[in-house]
């Protein structure tokens, strides 16, 4: 990639940056007229659209562009020159409050949940604690991070938000997972059909309005009835029979290991193959901790206090080497695949070899 392409790139990310901001903003701050939702699906779009679209209306030939393999680090320089360039304009106005926040939306954009963490709490700082914006912010970056935090600080974080803005549809979305996690199943409930009061588009419709449906017609809706010890009592006895966890053997073939970055995440996933979403359970290592062996329990699970490994028949294995640092699957990546066959089924260490790559 040229120079001039370089600075192009630099400059649209720069540009979508600010879009976002002049944008996203005032739908905030619209006082009676606020729209929180748009302000969401605002800063959402945006850099979509601009990903989306340009390359189907530019003459550049975005598929094989010229000197790519020579220099394919030069993408990521851009974005981390942008980013650079608003660190620069903070540090010499270390008074912007809503500069900070849009640093640390755009560290957590990029996967750095914990520089998100500070550039949020720069702004919690600078308004007395009453950017209800930023404490949400810091709250995602934090279960970004480590999922768990959703049962601790962050947790705390999004009752905060949601006492001030109980509209807030992020807040609404994570607070009915805090309820979840801590199996107040009717809390889980009103948070997201109010959320789904708001209007959200009609995926967002769909996942919630599932979600509520498997909640009335699972443990949860048998707990609020006369059953509820026994349902109870079932449900820590399969959390229970499910402690040994997933024993796990992870290797990579010798035809990549040589094109790894030892700094690069290794993520580690459990998948229920009948159920598409969030994976059920998730361990985060180094590709440099390869080869290793380690064990998935209900410790590892994404929503804590959910039914636990012991009620899943079987589930798919996932080994992926995060190239770009990121938890989602991106072009690049290095990954193995295997199966489990639940509690009653597994025997002994599942090896996964790490031997394809993400097209």
């Amino acid at each position: 990639m040229n120079d001039s392409m370089t600075l192009f790139i630099l400059t649209a990310a720069v540009l979508t940056l600010v879009t976002i901001g002049l944008i996203v903003w005032p739908l905030w701050r619209a006082g009676p007229q606020r729209s929180p939702l748009a302000a969401v699906l605002a800063a959402c779009l945006i850099p979509v659209l601009v990903w989306l679209v340009y390359p189907k209306v530019s003459s550049y030939d975005w598929v094989t562009p010229p000197a790519q393999a020579a220099n394919p680090s030069a993408p990521a320089r851009a974005l981390d020159e942008a980013i650079s360039g608003l660190e620069q304009k903070l540090a010499e106005n270390p008074a912007d409050e809503e500069g900070w926040v849009l640093l640390g939306s755009s560290y957590l954009a990029l996967q750095r949940p914990a520089d998100a963490v500070q550039a949020y709490r720069r702004a919690i700082d600078l308004s007395n604690g009453n950017n209800m914006t930023a404490r949400l912010g810091a709250a995602e970056a934090q279960i970004a991070e480590n999922p768990a935090a959703l049962s601790g600080a962050a947790g705390q974080e999004i009752e905060v938000v949601l006492k001030s803005d109980p509209a807030n549809p992020k807040a609404l979305w994570y607070g009915g997972m805090l309820a979840l996690s801590r199996g107040d199943i009717p809390t889980v409930r009103s948070r997201w059909r109010a959320l789904l009061d708001l209007d959200p588009p009609a995926e967002i419709q769909q996942i919630i309005a599932r979600q509520l449906a498997e909640l009335d017609a699972g443990p949860g809706a048998a707990a609020s009835g006369p059953n509820q010890s026994a349902a109870t009592a079932s449900a820590a006895g399969a959390r229970v029979a499910g402690s040994a966890g997933i024993d796990i053997q992870v290797s990579i073939s010798a035809s990549l290991r040589a094109r790894i970055s030892p700094s690069a995440p290794l993520f580690i996933f459990v998948r229920d193959p009948g159920k598409p979403g969030p994976p059920l359970a998730v361990v985060r290592r180094l590709a440099s901790d390869l080869p290793l062996s380690l064990r998935i329990s209900d410790a590892d699970l994404m929503l804590p206090g959910g039914p636990g490994l012991a009620a899943v028949k079987s589930a798919a294995l996932v080994a992926r080497i995060a190239n770009g640092g990121n938890p989602v699957a991106q072009a690049g990546d290095f990954y193995g695949e295997a199966t489990w066959g639940g509690i009653e089924g597994s025997e002994g260490n599942i090896s996964i070899v790490i031997n394809q790559v993400v097209n």
